[in-house]
């Protein structure tokens, strides 16, 4: 687990899913009460960091953070993001994403 979170696995990631995955924690964000959106957001920003997206990721741990101050994971996660520490998927042209744009409808 601890390899897919930080973008480090040997295989390219099915970059559709993981749009798909995003769309559904958008979604669930938007209808849970803000004390319980600190898991979402946090998930969103991961999503957001593995496809190259550091400054956005770091804006939804913030809106994280605001949410949960003592939400662990996404302090521990903007620490991360904050050093400057890339996605691994990010580095590679293989396992790069690349959004999809007009090219997805």
């Amino acid at each position: 687990m601890d390899r897919i979170l930080l973008a480090q696995t040997h295989g390219k990631p099915q970059w559709s899913r993981v749009e798909w995955a995003e769309q559904l924690l958008v979604h669930a964000y938007t209808h849970s009460a803000t004390v319980h959106s600190a898991p979402s957001l946090t998930a969103i920003a991961f999503i957001n960091w593995w496809e190259g997206r550091g400054s956005k990721a770091h804006q939804f741990l913030e809106l994280a953070l605001d949410a949960d101050p003592n939400y662990r994971l996404a302090r521990l996660s903007d620490q991360m993001i904050g050093t400057g520490m890339v996605a691994g998927w990010s580095m590679d042209k293989g396992t790069a994403y690349r959004d999809r744009g007009l090219e997805a409808s």
